[in-house]
């Protein structure tokens, strides 16, 4: 049940995420930014239920809201974005309500991060 409520979570961030995308010229992104997508996408972040860049410097994390604010969770994903070759790029890390998101289109922000 919950890898279905999952999924279907993250198909409907991906959608509104796309619709942001589309209407923002739709950015080509780098390999880089595809690889650190993905990784927030896989179970292997459990926290996180699905992300997108919509511009080259600001990355959206998907979470269910917990009631807590998520700005130490923003700052371990800029902790991640400099693995994968992002510190000095400055970074906008935004954690948003996926829930709020997907029946609201309301991209409701739980927690942030300035990424140096």
């Amino acid at each position: 049940m919950k890898t279905i409520l999952n999924t279907a979570l993250a198909l409907m961030f991906s959608v509104a995420a796309m619709t942001v995308v589309t209407h923002s010229n739709a950015e080509s992104f780098s390999s880089q930014h595809e690889q650190v997508k993905k990784l927030f996408q896989s179970n292997e972040e459990k926290t996180a239920k699905d992300a997108v860049w919509t511009a080259q410097d600001i990355f959206k994390v998907g979470v269910i809201d917990d009631g807590t604010r998520r700005d130490g969770y923003a700052e371990y994903v800029c902790q991640v974005l400099y693995d994968y070759g992002f510190k000095g790029k400055k970074v906008w890390v935004q954690i948003i309500d996926i829930i709020k998101l997907t029946r609201n289109d309301d991209w409701v922000k739980l927690g942030e991060a300035h990424c140096q």
